[in-house]
């Protein structure tokens, strides 16, 4: 009788243990890991980077999507810990919400608090084409943050100078390269803001020093040994997180700090990314 009570138990156990292991793993998805911020640090070496641009620090956010999902508290702890990297410029990669108009004012509020010596800069991502391009553009103007819609910028220190350029979401067929790139100089370093990392492939960036990106989510799940199960439905995957390299263009996606879909993460925390520059030997 013992026998069979413990054959019994032992069997019970074989079942319980892998559905506490899954229950185990889908509360960490949801509860916790979505929540613990990695601030990451890494130098991209940029080939006639000038002097006074040694070491200047970008912090990098994208892919916030303030939603139902990701509440606005969630906003306001993103900013505050990226406010205290204390960089000298914040560039955001877009996608402030996921769909809905209501979520892109407070959105664009709780970012207004982001300081820094050479300013907030801004394109647009997918998500923001899908809400409302329009008033994604106003809300953010109205808080001070600088919308490089197919635009430029020049980033002086005394003689020395950098180039800035931002596009509209490329997915979008909202980009315009020849208003991005207007009057900048090939033997000036120049960093693209682009939402989608696959313009690393385009004969257009083919001059560019440094593209920043998003979009990903880096997967937002990351399986061991299988890696990302959503690479098998979409090619936005190719580059999904980290950095990578064409001919003389670097590339440096971010894995964002929201959600969309599934409103969990697994094996890829959410980013906030500081990107310090140092001139290539």
């Amino acid at each position: 009788m013992t026998f069979e009570l413990d054959r019994r138990s032992f069997l019970r156990g074989l079942v319980a243990a892998p559905l506490v292991g899954i229950a185990g793993v889908s509360a960490y998805a949801r509860l916790i890991e979505p929540y613990n911020y990695l601030i990451s640090n890494t130098d991209l070496f940029i080939r006639d980077l000038p002097d006074r641009f040694e070491g200047f620090r970008i912090t990098q956010l994208t892919d916030i999507h303030h939603s139902r999902i990701v509440g606005l508290g969630e906003v306001h702890r993103v900013v505050a810990l990226a406010q205290r990297t204390n960089p000298d410029m914040f560039v955001l990669t877009g996608d402030y919400t996921t769909s809905f108009r209501r979520y892109i004012e407070p959105c664009a509020e709780t970012l207004s608090t982001l300081n820094a010596p050479e300013g907030v800069w801004a394109v647009l991502g997918n998500h923001d084409h899908y809400t409302d391009p329009e008033l994604t553009i106003r809300a953010l103007q109205k808080q001070h943050i600088n919308v490089l819609e197919n635009k430029n910028t020049v980033l002086q220190r005394g003689p020395d100078a950098i180039q800035l350029a931002g596009i509209d979401d490329w997915s979008w067929n909202a980009t315009d390269w020849e208003g991005a790139f207007a009057g900048l100089q090939k033997n000036v370093p120049t960093v693209l803001l682009s939402h989608q990392p696959g313009v690393l492939e385009l004969a257009e960036t083919h001059d560019v020093s440094l593209i920043l990106s998003g979009h990903t989510h880096g997967g937002q799940i990351n399986l061991p040994w299988l890696g990302a199960p959503a690479r098998y439905g979409t090619r936005d995957l190719k580059y999904a997180q980290g950095l990578f390299k064409r001919g003389d263009t670097q590339l440096y996606v971010s894995s964002g700090t929201g959600v969309i879909g599934l409103p969990v993460r697994f094996g890829v925390r959410p980013e906030i990314a500081v990107l310090r520059l140092r001139r290539a030997s």
